[in-house]
């Protein structure tokens, strides 16, 4: 889906009707950029606000316009400009991911990752959400794991807490070291006691228990491949992996538990944990391509738009093609750099420290803003 940014001064236009069209934006049928789209958001800094697109040649070329009620509802003043996003003109067909994100609001927190959550979702946690009479008619067990895998700084623990904001649970969240002990037999008893509090809640409450989600940062460091080596070292790990193998075979009892697990060195762990009943979903987190470093750059730039701090010079498209191979960890850094780099540039620019509130409400993040941050990025 085309997702095209630029900055347009809004302007005046008269009363439009249209039963089919509540909510419109006017534009001049030459616009290169709108004239082929049936859709724009325009933002500022009190949201985001969708419009459909009607042409007009009377609207001057470059600018869009809306009549007094739509600027003095949305916040808009005539003559100011701000930017404005556009989408394909044929409106695509709604997604599973549409539908779940009217209730989440999964757009505003994580960019570009759209088939992950739809996948998770419909494989792993319709049948958590959905009404229970029916799943249990099938008599199926649930999926009781997910393994989210691929390099890091790609949103994979992001994703994780983004399934338990779904779930609406607290997860307990594991560091793989975290597990290991010094004394004989307690790192085994620590991967018994994750799961104590869903084996009581299964006893004594059935299945008007709670859900429980354990979630393992670095699994691999916990469920490591099992070696012949006779060192004490590695019959520690080998214990760890075979004990919690046994809770996860274990779960098949427990209709409560979830367990979500990152790596991001998938060959590391043991291949018994990948079976079908144990963590079966195998996820690999990929490198952001273009349109996703976009949502992402989206995302942390929100702020910036809202409150008009972001200034109209930034080519947004130069930032995202000289992103190549980078992660959405990197995409924040950008911006966050972008900005220090800004605030350096003002204080510089003013040959004094204090700056007063009034001078830096009028700062701007501007393009070599980010070309600066750019140049400290390394991966």
């Amino acid at each position: 889906m085309d997702t095209t940014m630029t900055k347009r001064t809004v302007i005046e236009t008269s009363l439009y009707y249209d039963e089919n069209v509540v909510n419109y934006v006017a534009i001049h049928p030459e616009d290169n950029i709108f004239a082929h789209t049936n859709r724009v958001e325009i933002l500022n800094k009190y949201g985001v606000y969708e419009f459909e697109v009607i042409l007009k040649p009377t609207v001057t070329l470059g600018a869009i316009a809306l009549n007094c009620f739509q600027r003095k509802k949305y916040h808009f003043k005539k003559y100011h400009s701000y930017f404005v996003r556009c989408y394909s003109s044929e409106k695509p067909s709604r997604t599973l991911f549409d539908i779940i994100n009217e209730r989440f609001d999964f757009k505003n927190r994580i960019g570009g990752m759209e088939s992950i959550l739809e996948e998770i979702f419909g494989d792993v946690l319709v049948s958590r959400l959905y009404p229970q009479n029916f799943v249990a008619k099938t008599d199926i067990n649930k999926t009781r794991g997910i393994l989210l895998h691929g390099p890091p700084g790609t949103g994979k623990s992001l994703i994780a807490r983004t399934v338990c904001d779904i779930l609406k649970v607290n997860p307990k969240v594991i560091r793989g070291p975290e597990i290991f002990s010094s004394m004989l037999g307690q790192s085994e008893q620590n991967i018994r006691d994750l799961f104590e509090d869903a084996r009581q809640d299964q006893r004594n409450f059935g299945s008007n228990s709670k859900l429980h989600v354990i979630v393992f940062d670095e699994i691999d460091a916990v469920c490591k491949n099992r070696t012949q080596s006779s060192s004490v070292r590695d019959t520690v790990h080998d214990n760890v992996t075979a004990q919690l193998l046994a809770e996860i075979d274990g779960m098949i009892y427990l209709d409560n538990i979830l367990l979500i697990g990152t790596t991001n060195i998938l060959e590391a762990i043991d291949p018994a944990l990948l079976r079908p009943g144990r963590m079966e979903k195998v996820i690999k987190i990929e490198l952001p391509d273009a349109a996703a470093r976009s949502a992402i750059f989206d995302i942390h730039t929100k702020a910036l738009i809202r409150n008009a701090a972001l200034n109209e010079d930034v080519d947004i498209n130069h930032v995202i093609r000289r992103t190549e191979g980078m992660t959405g960890a990197h995409m924040e850094q950008i911006v966050r750099l972008a900005v220090q780099a800004a605030t350096r540039r003002d204080i510089l620019n003013r040959d004094k420290f204090d700056i007063t509130e009034e001078e830096a409400e009028a700062l701007e993040v501007c393009h070599r803003d980010f070309i600066e941050a750019l140049s400290k990025i390394t991966i």
